[in-house]
């Protein structure tokens, strides 16, 4: 019989542990011995059930039975979701249950879950993680967070990884408190977010493939909602798209990964730029800083994939000889490697979770980003005036445009996806006529964008050729003869697109 049920709500941070950080992080708790409990430290093995046919994993449920090594005491019966790891927050059910097989009756209490385990599923263990786990409970700014330390291993039925994070789980508190004492930690100790969870690992290992890339998942904001509100939701949402991403950029789909964690960059640049009139200056400023040099880490290993995968097999396609591309290709992947590396490094290093953390903490509520007195007001109300603004800039690149200038189109093609990304982030606060201005601004930034993507390969190409290549001069001639002859046709489709966004008026006004 299961005792002692409870649901609730979990806040939490993870890190990846490197033995160095682990020694820093021992030493940052010794001397904040006042506000910390004593160790307690045991051996302890959590098994993950799922059905043949991972019918959990689909619906975003991670099924768990955890006990001591040793066998002694209860097992604990456990359900979570919203175990992506790109979320502080997720819901979780335990139970105190009698031994290791799952107890079914519990699961009624999970709603919805029953109704994924069609036709009485079978429930089988998958893998497990066996674990040394230290606990200490730490009491920053009057809170309680658990402080744990996992050092162990994850085991499928094929293979195995090693396992070593910390997670700080807020017990009793706010928000701010266990995301001061995060910041608190990475600046002691060269800790890495960790993204993806102990579950995704195992089913990782499991199914013997990298982790999937995620697309931004539209966030609707209340007609009703305050500027506070709404600043709090879409930045929330934008950062999840980011952090979603970083496990397949680093392990998984790292084409896809990285160039989805590109697009959430640009997305944060942009919804900074839409609230520019109401957020304080100095703090946009240094996160807008951060995101451009993240994002310029990552645009080039996109630039290189970009080259690699599309540029050189279309002028193949159009007949350039394989003669001249192959060179271009070893060549290219050389520099895709270095760049991927590179993006790699950002991504897992500690100034990339510093930026998280302090980016959650400022534009999350209480609202530090944004003026007092304008935190209140609908932000319906501010709406068309902060579209106002970057319609003007589009307007302004617009007139400036010119057909012989790249650098003016590619401008053009910017500040067009920005005002596209402000709708996208109102569209409920609009009504029904921005689907059709969206669909003009997407039309006119593809096809520029199309012509930047030939730019840039050129660009590649010739620095491919530099450095005392001179072997590969006879190949990027080549292609420099293909990218001229085939930029007219471009050009063409995004001058068309160019007239047709002119004649869409501002439907917000």
């Amino acid at each position: 019989m299961a005792e002692a049920r409870s649901h609730f709500m979990e806040t939490e941070l993870r890190f990846a542990l490197s033995p160095h950080a682990r020694r820093i992080i021992e030493r940052y708790v010794a001397l904040h011995e006042e506000a910390a409990s004593p160790a307690a430290s045991r051996a302890e093995r959590t098994t993950y059930y799922d059905t043949a046919d991972l019918a959990l994993r689909q619906a975003g449920l991670d099924l768990t039975i955890r006990h001591r090594a040793d066998g002694a005491g209860k097992y604990v019966q456990t359900v979570e979701t919203g175990e992506d790891g790109s979320s502080l927050h997720h819901q979780k059910w335990e139970w105190s249950i009698a031994d290791a097989a799952p107890d079914r009756a519990c699961l009624e209490e999970v709603p919805g879950l029953l109704s994924v385990l069609k036709n009485g599923d079978d429930l089988r263990p998958l893998f497990h993680a066996d674990v040394q786990r230290c606990r200490r409970l730490l009491h920053p700014d009057g809170g309680n967070v658990e402080l744990t330390l996992d050092q162990g291993v994850v085991v499928a039925e094929r293979q195995s990884e090693p396992l070593s994070e910390l997670a700080l789980q807020l017990k009793q508190g706010s928000e701010e408190s266990l995301l001061h004492l995060g910041l608190d930690l990475v600046q002691a100790a060269p800790l890495s977010l960790q993204i993806e969870s102990t579950a995704g690992h195992g089913y990782r290992l499991c199914n013997s493939h990298g982790l999937r890339a995620h697309k931004a998942v539209p966030v609707a904001v209340d007609r009703h909602a305050s500027v506070d509100d709404g600043f709090t939701r879409l930045a929330g949402s934008v950062l999840a798209h980011l952090l979603a991403n970083q496990p397949a950029a680093l392990r998984g789909e790292q084409t896809e990964g990285v160039h989805q964690m590109r697009v959430a960059i640009r997305r944060l640049r942009s919804l900074l730029v839409l609230f520019a009139p109401l957020v304080e200056e100095y703090g946009r400023r240094r996160f807008t800083g951060e995101l451009r040099r993240l994002g310029d880490c990552l645009g080039l290993a996109r630039d290189w994939d970009v080259l690699a995968s599309e540029t050189l097999p279309q002028a193949e396609a159009d007949g350039v000889d394989r003669g001249w591309i192959e060179p271009l290709r070893i060549a290219a992947d050389g520099q895709r490697h270095a760049a991927h590396q590179a993006a790699k490094k950002a991504i897992g290093e500690p100034e990339f979770a510093r930026f998280v953390l302090a980016f959650r903490l400022w534009s999350g509520g209480p609202a530090v980003a944004l003026a007092p007195h304008d935190r209140n007001l609908p932000l319906r109300q501010l709406a068309p005036h902060l579209l106002d603004r970057l319609e003007d800039k589009v307007a302004k690149r617009l007139d400036r445009s010119d057909a012989d200038d790249p650098a003016s189109l590619h401008a053009l093609r910017k500040s067009t996806k920005k005002l596209r990304y402000g709708i996208e982030y109102l569209d409920a606060l609009l009504g029904s006529k921005a689907s059709r201005y969206v669909k003009r601004c997407n039309v006119l930034q593809r096809k520029l964008g199309a012509l930047n993507d030939l730019e840039t390969a050129q660009r590649r190409l010739v620095g491919l050729a530099g450095d005392g290549r001179l072997d590969l001069v006879p190949a990027t001639g080549a292609l420099i003869n293909w990218v001229e002859a085939r930029r007219p046709k471009l050009l063409e489709k995004a001058l068309k697109a160019r007239a047709a966004y002119c004649r869409e008026d501002p439907f917000w006004r």
